[in-house]
């Protein structure tokens, strides 16, 4: 039997339908936290049980595609720093506008610029620090308009880009593991590690409804896009699926005017297309845009 007959065959069109699913489910994170927040759950306990329904409802997958896991240390480290990029990403969309969660989360690769030539010794071209930089400005000028009024809820916002940046780092020294035996461990270690404080908080009274939601947002918004993305990225390029991904820091502010009539500040607007843009000339090589 040929060894090239079992390969299913690259089908880009169907990569993008896929990657495009997938961003317009993670893109609803929002409206689902800050649904269930409304209800009284705690954010701690949303990402706790968000991520542990959604470890539940990946394992058939990851399972097919379990093997040895080596370099044991940088995975722990990528989980701990999955676990509090959820935290503080779930925390912050109950505390600041989903625009300005989603946009400071999306400096993350930003933040892989910055610490991947110490940690992973990666060379970083010129042109990419200076999207950093000026990445950095709008970042900056998204603080100076609504420090005032949101500082906690920015503050937050900016460290789960910053701890999301750093979990990408780690998870490039686990390039061996599968993407999604790699997600289940992440969600199921954050879900479990979050478990104390989400039971502190009062996770354990949940009604019916609220349960119902949750599991609702852990298989729907969580678990599910990553198996859909895992599909998807077969048959197109990294950097398309970059661009196609972004789609998701779009579409997520735009939810939450839907659903909920929730407007972005003017400079969460200007500075969250410096910034998307930035970060999508950082994460694309020259002359590599094919796919």
């Amino acid at each position: 039997m040929n060894a090239s007959a079992s390969i299913p065959p690259v089908n880009p069109r169907r990569g993008v339908i896929l990657l495009l699913i997938a961003a317009s489910l993670w893109s609803t994170n929002a409206v689902f936290i800050k649904g269930l927040h409304d209800g009284g759950m705690h954010g701690a306990a949303i990402a706790s049980f968000r991520s542990l329904i959604a470890a539940a409802f990946l394992t058939p997958f990851a399972w097919r595609r379990r093997h040895r896991v080596t370099e044991t240390g940088w995975v722990v480290g990528a989980v701990l720093l999955f676990t509090g990029m959820c935290a503080s990403f779930v925390i912050a969309t109950t505390l600041t506008t989903a625009a300005n969660a989603i946009i400071l989360q999306y400096t993350a690769p930003a933040w892989v610029l910055a610490f991947a030539p110490w940690i992973n010794r990666e060379r970083t071209e010129r042109r990419q620090w200076f999207a950093f930089v000026a990445a950095m400005l709008a970042v900056a000028l998204i603080f100076a308009m609504q420090f005032t009024s949101d500082p906690v809820g920015l503050s937050v916002s900016l460290l789960s880009g910053m701890v999301f940046g750093l979990q990408v780092v780690f998870f490039r020294r686990v390039r061996r593991l599968d993407p999604v035996v790699f997600i289940w461990w992440c969600c199921a270690g954050s879900g479990l590690a979050l478990l104390p404080v989400a039971l502190w908080v009062g996770g354990a009274a949940l009604s019916a409804g609220q349960l119902g939601l949750v599991v609702v947002t852990g298989v729907v918004q969580f678990g599910l896009p990553y198996v859909i993305y895992a599909a998807g990225s077969r048959h197109v390029s990294a950097q398309r699926a970059v661009l196609i991904i972004m789609l998701e820091p779009v579409l997520n502010p735009v939810w939450a005017y839907v659903v909920r009539g929730e407007i972005p500040h003017p400079s969460t607007i200007v500075g969250g297309a410096v910034i998307l843009c930035c970060v999508t000339w950082i994460s694309i090589p020259v002359g590599k845009t094919q796919g």
